[in-house]
């Protein structure tokens, strides 16, 4: 396979969210090597972010999308070693072919777990924004960012960022679970938007788990350093606390307090790999990720055994029974089987009840 092949077939894979951590790193290394690979790549995206508008193929649009990425490879010197006009029309006639392949991709290929959609920024119409939700039960995926930043999104989350980000700063927003690897710019701030809390970074690694609809959100920093804001109901900020690596904040939405521990911050991600470690850890937060990974419901029926503390790991390719039975290998509580409702009762064991 020619290295354009290659390179073609990892683009596809990562427009398809099914692209693995090691081809991830290999396209951001080839984006790197020159100013045309990078408009190959991000004008091959937006042919996608613009249909993704519709789960419908219109092919004016398509056509238009293409007529206005091949007048921007064609308005500037080529730093592709293209040879001759033979091979630049096998490089040309090759991005089409890409370009065909996404749309069938968008017809109903591998998206199933995926979604996405565009939207304009209503006070300023040139930013163009794409949401993408990795529904509950579904895998993880990995963004590219143009500006080269990666963001990994866990199962259950929602993720909205600009196709090219404005001249100022680097805004986008989060719901969910999700590993940021962000590029350094000391001019223009990255910044993860929450529900109630903004966190503000020029170059690190970290970890996020913010679901709009629990009461807690959990940042884990990796690397580097980063702001991190809290807001009240009226959005009024009331702190404002610098994380060092290795720490985790705690923020309880009901209290409004944020609490800064030490951990070990490699825990955090280890999920991008299908594995969920976890140390210490009360039984409630356990299940709220068992939920979101298994795309089920577990009702929690005793109170007592919430904020129980356990420690192990298992991998995704596990049954949720059989990773329960981990859980409670000291018997403290039982369980249901799983039943037709995709629902899951846990209550403290019989022997503990009595004690």
């Amino acid at each position: 396979m020619s290295e354009n092949n290659h390179i073609e077939t990892l683009i596809i894979r990562y427009l398809e969210q099914n692209i693995s951590e090691e081809d991830i790193r290999e396209l951001d290394r080839w984006l790197g090597e020159s100013a045309d690979n990078k408009t190959y790549f991000f004008q091959l995206k937006g042919i996608y972010d613009r249909i993704c508008r519709s789960r419908h193929f219109n092919e004016e649009e398509l056509e238009e999308s293409w007529k206005h990425m091949l007048d921007k490879l064609e308005s500037k010197p080529s730093t592709i070693p293209l040879g001759n006009d033979k091979k630049k029309n096998i490089f040309i006639s090759s991005l089409k072919y890409v370009a065909i392949i996404v749309v069938a991709i968008l017809m109903g290929w591998g998206i199933g777990e995926i979604t996405g959609t565009q939207t304009h920024d209503s006070e300023n119409n040139s930013l163009a924004w794409n949401e993408i939700e990795v529904q509950k039960g579904g895998k993880p995926s990995t963004i590219l960012l143009s500006d080269g930043s990666k963001v990994s999104l866990n199962t259950a989350t929602t993720f909205r960022y600009p196709t090219n980000f404005s001249e100022i700063e680097r805004e986008v927003f989060l719901d969910g679970e999700a590993y940021f690897e962000i590029k350094e710019d000391a001019l223009k701030p990255f910044i993860v938007k929450l529900k109630d809390q903004h966190i503000t970074v020029l170059g690190t690694t970290f970890n996020i788990e913010a679901y709009t609809d629990e009461n807690y959100s959990i940042i884990t920093l990796l690397s580097g350093s980063i702001s991190l804001e809290t807001f009240n109901e009226k959005q009024e900020s009331v702190s404002n606390q610098l994380m060092k690596p290795n720490q985790r904040a705690y923020f309880d939405r009901q209290s409004g307090i944020v609490s800064l521990e030490s951990v070990d911050a490699s825990l955090s991600n280890v999920w991008m790999n299908g594995e969920y470690k976890f140390r210490d850890e009360p039984l409630y937060l356990i299940l709220k990720r068992l939920e979101n990974y298994y795309g089920i419901t577990i009702y929690l029926e005793s109170e007592s055994l919430r904020n129980i503390k356990y420690t192990g790991t298992f991998n995704v390719h596990q049954s949720i029974q059989e990773v329960l039975k981990i859980i409670n290998y000291e018997k403290q509580f039982t369980f249901s089987e799983l039943n037709k409702e995709n629902e899951i009762y846990i209550r403290m064991s019989n022997f503990n009840e009595k004690i």
